[in-house]
């Protein structure tokens, strides 16, 4: 396979633009397995973060797909081709929404862990209260949107770690531009729901004392973003 060498500042849109060139064309099809984003990175002449930058933008649009620890997909279904061009501007911005959630499921879901062995009883219930207020909030987005950082951080402060706590302000005050930006109030109203009842779940594993548990609920409640974030794409 080959692929034309970029020399251009607009790196990640050029990348994207070949990938759903190759993608659109077939000689990318549905299942495939992409090359290593080094592999990619050398064969293009550009840097990894530009690779990396046209896939998630590629992964928003949802032409690809990345299985951690085993690569980057086709998607086998692919959306209307016609706009794809149009969107690619806005995926790319969108994309680097991936990449915070990636530190995100790092962090977090090692800060639910911990608050599960941690937490005790008036962290659990403040915890529950912004559950609370995060349910009342479905029908005003920003309310809504305030409870579930509120949600997060409260999580931090419960993980008994103060520098999970310090990393976690950085990391709102970043999400909290990129949903400004993004205009994620477009997301729908049945991922607020899904949203609230995984928290849901992750305060129940912490008030049972299971870490386990509420690592991997923690993993389910930050996985919802990343289909939604197509919602978003104009």
């Amino acid at each position: 396979m080959v692929f034309e060498a970029i020399r251009k500042s607009t790196a990640p849109e050029m990348v994207a633009r070949q990938i759903l060139d190759k993608i659109t064309g077939g000689q990318l099809k549905p299942g495939q397995r992409l090359p290593s984003q080094r592999e990619l990175a050398q064969a293009l002449s550009v840097g990894r973060s530009s690779v990396r930058e046209a896939i998630n933008a590629l992964v928003v649009m949802g032409y690809l797909r990345v299985k951690h620890g085993q690569g980057t997909f086709v998607c086998l279904n692919l959306p209307d081709s016609d706009d794809a061009v149009k969107k690619l501007g806005s995926a790319l911005e969108t994309g680097s929404l991936l990449d915070l959630m990636e530190v995100r499921r790092l962090l977090e879901c090692k800060s639910a862990a911990l608050a599960a062995e941690r937490a005790d009883r008036q962290q659990i219930e403040r915890l529950e209260a912004i559950l609370e207020a995060m349910g009342k909030a479905t029908g005003d987005y920003q309310g809504f949107l305030e409870a579930d950082l509120a949600f997060h951080s409260a999580l931090a402060e419960a993980s008994g770690n103060s520098i999970i706590c310090e990393m976690m302000k950085l990391i709102t005050k970043k999400v909290s531009r990129q949903h400004a930006r993004l205009r994620t109030g477009r997301l729908s109203p049945e991922y607020r729901r899904l949203s609230i009842e995984t928290a849901a779940e992750v305060v129940a594993a912490i008030a049972a004392g299971d870490s386990r548990q509420a690592r991997l609920e923690m993993e389910k409640h930050l996985s919802l973003i990343d289909d939604q974030l197509k919602e978003i794409v104009p």
